[in-house]
């Protein structure tokens, strides 16, 4: 997946998590792009990936996050809608509560709180 470039001031990261450091493969893993102009969010760029076959954006955080200032309640509730639409399998259901938390946390470390 390629996320395409953004105007400064941007912030971004990536966070991947797996089981073991042995492991190459990632359990999930969460890159965020924000561009923030005056303290507020006005682009969001996130991807998920290891919860699938393939990588995909997460519209609907992106969304939730776009018009926003930074907060903790923010990362909560952008989080909180990182899994809709999810069909785990019955030995992969953990994933989905997994990415949302990978999400907050990575929307924290690149957001920041107040």
């Amino acid at each position: 997946m390629e996320i395409p470039p953004h105007p400064k001031p941007v912030r971004s990261g990536y966070l991947k998590v797996r089981d073991r450091q042995s492991y190459e493969f990632a359990l999930t893993s969460v890159a965020v792009v924000l561009h923030l102009t005056g303290g507020v969010i006005r682009q969001a760029r996130v991807a998920a990936g290891g919860v699938g076959t393939v990588a995909w954006r997460l519209n609907a955080v992106e969304r939730r996050l776009t018009g926003e200032r930074p907060s903790q309640r923010l990362w909560e509730q952008a989080a909180a809608v990182a899994a809709e639409g999810a069909r785990p399998l019955r030995h992969n259901a953990f994933k989905a509560e997994l990415l949302k938390r990978t999400v907050e946390r990575q929307l924290r470390t690149v957001g920041g709180t107040r």
